[in-house]
């Protein structure tokens, strides 16, 4: 039933028991997890008056209780608004990665570890306080001995083992949950636990979030006042990323102080971020205010890229067509790049799929599009998706909670400044090298080498197939997993043709015979024997064995 019931037992009773306190313990008595853990019933007991609209607030009662990873998973389910009802996005929304820093000497011992060498050597000073403290690791400031200031994040003790831990447990709840619950399987709870898995522990990997930083650093070096610290790769580890110290304040702060707009802030924030998506196709996909400094020159600095969206070419493509075709308001194109964008099952009804998207823009036609949050747009439309049971793919969904965060920000900076305008050079920009003759002409160069390589290879394959068929060695063998329900559907078919054809036939000798019989030569001897009688006995006689022979097949 588990396959990591024994080994992460006392991990399961202090989930269950977290569960139960937030009214949640009759969801794993229902899979049968109360037996196999040897749990107390009382633990079992469904609240009696439960109130649905508190649901997203207990659940991240629980993600908090439960630790780092499913504070994690619940900031990441929070941005599959496709998925999930607002009443629970809105909470998991608020969770933070506010927890307890842990011991200086943990630090000292991992940094030194890490630097095999005593964390003197290493650094000239090393600030005992962190300067900020979350689920994976915490931030010190400190300085190297060129005298250059830096910020080292180093990771929790055992964090990687303990995320481990946690997802060993969660794959196991959501494949029983996926077994038991028809709400689970309409979630893809399974779905949504292998792409956590991957994004938490590419975020506990240093090495990953240093490389992103660099690339980052590099890409927005032609933007004035952002800023993106830069990277010590002699001072990081998979373990700790050591990076420059740059002074400011929050932007929440920052935004008190200064009455919070920013007109040339708020377009330099824009046009990064447009910038990132549709022209580097890497992204920064968690801009909350946090991960936001104003510096002493009125800089934006850009901190923490642990969680990166990226969207190869024709996914930009796609995107900036979907932007574009919502503007024009032609819910016909908007239904088309969505099913380019997503897993579509074969049973979805386009027409009826189009006419649910130009309902929803609809209710955006009363108001000039550069009004419009782009975000809720997409979001709206993602949502709708979901109820066809089309599957948005990830990097649309992080894009989407990335671009309704900014559109929040900006909306402080400078509230009459609109992403839309922002787009449209880029749009423009992405059309033009959409039709470039040149990339045209690569791209055919490159099919056309692919094809003669092909055509090289053909007369060999020739050869060798001709040469098993001349000894008899060629087998060919057809897989077709539904043929078996074609045939018999094609047998039923077949009988009620012939049941058809059998009544008509013996409608038509019975009529004949009957005018026979009435308008034929009296004299004849064959009216004087019982020749309609007999005909008629061996017609219904052979009429009845037929369709008993059908009916008998069960394929009528």
């Amino acid at each position: 039933m588990l396959s990591t019931g024994l080994k992460h037992a006392n991990r399961y009773r202090k989930i269950a028991t977290v569960l139960a306190r937030h009214g949640f313990g009759y969801v794993l008595h229902e899979v049968g997890l109360f037996h196999v853990l040897s749990l107390p019933k009382r633990l079992s007991t469904n609240p009696k008056d439960p109130n649905y609209r508190l649901i997203g607030e207990r659940i991240c009662n629980v993600l908090e209780e439960l630790g780092p990873t499913f504070i994690k998973l619940g900031q990441m389910i929070s941005t599959r608004k496709d998925l999930f009802p607002p009443f629970i996005v809105e909470e998991l929304e608020k969770l933070q990665d506010d927890v307890p820093s842990f011991e200086y000497k943990q630090v000292k011992k991992i940094v030194e570890e890490e630097m095999q060498c005593p964390i003197e050597e290493a650094f000239n000073n090393f600030h005992p306080e962190p300067l900020a403290a979350a689920s994976i690791g915490q931030v010190h400031q400190a300085e190297l001995h060129d005298g250059t200031m830096v910020a080292v994040k180093v990771a929790r003790p055992h964090i990687k083992e303990i995320i481990e831990k946690d997802l060993d447990i969660l794959h196991d709840l959501t494949r029983l949950l996926s077994q038991r619950f028809q709400w689970a399987r309409y979630y893809r709870l399974e779905e949504i636990a292998d792409e956590f898995s991957d994004a938490i522990r590419n975020e506990a990997d240093y090495t990953l979030e240093l490389r992103n930083t660099e690339k980052m650093h590099i890409n927005m070096q032609k933007f004035n006042y952002i800023e993106i610290p830069e990277v010590f790769r002699e001072y990081s580890t998979r373990k700790m990323i050591t990076m420059s110290y740059i002074q400011g304040d929050k932007l929440s702060k920052w935004e008190e102080n200064h009455d919070g707009h920013s007109p040339y802030l708020a377009r330099e924030l824009a046009d990064a971020f447009l910038h990132q998506i549709l022209i580097d196709g890497f992204f920064h996909s968690d801009p909350h205010p946090g991960n936001f400094l104003i510096t002493g020159k009125n800089k934006l600095c850009l901190l923490d890229f642990g969680q990166i969206g990226r969207l190869n070419r024709t996914m930009r493509n796609e995107f900036i067509t979907y932007v574009i075709s919502m503007t024009k308001r032609d819910p016909e194109e908007v239904a088309r790049t969505i099913y380019n964008m997503a897993d579509v099952p074969d049973d979805v009804d386009f027409e009826e799929f189009i006419e649910e998207v130009d309902f929803l823009l609809d209710k955006y036609y009363q108001r000039p599009f550069q009004e419009v949050r782009v975000g809720e747009a997409i979001n709206d439309i993602f949502s709708a998706s979901h109820r066809y049971n089309i599957l948005i793919y990830k990097e649309y969904t992080l894009l989407a909670k990335a671009v309704i965060t900014i559109e929040s920000i900006l909306a402080k900076l400078d509230p009459s400044l609109s992403i839309v305008e922002i787009a449209e050079p880029y749009g423009r920009l992405l059309a033009r090298e959409r039709l470039n003759p040149k990339k045209w002409s690569k791209k055919w160069w490159r099919e056309a080498q692919k094809q003669g390589d092909t055509l090289l290879k053909l007369p060999e394959s020739m050869r060798a197939a001709l040469d098993k068929v001349n000894s008899e060695e060629l087998s060919i063998g057809v897989r077709a997993p539904k043929i078996n329900i074609f045939l018999n559907k094609l047998d039923r078919i077949s009988n009620r043709i012939s049941f058809s054809v059998t009544v008509l036939a013996f409608a038509i000798i019975m009529v004949g015979l009957i005018i026979g019989s009435t308008f034929g030569d009296s004299s004849s001897i064959l009216v004087q024997l019982p020749v309609i009688e007999i005909s008629f006995i061996v017609s219904f006689f052979m009429f009845l064995l037929l369709i008993f022979s059908i009916f008998r097949s069960g394929r009528f």
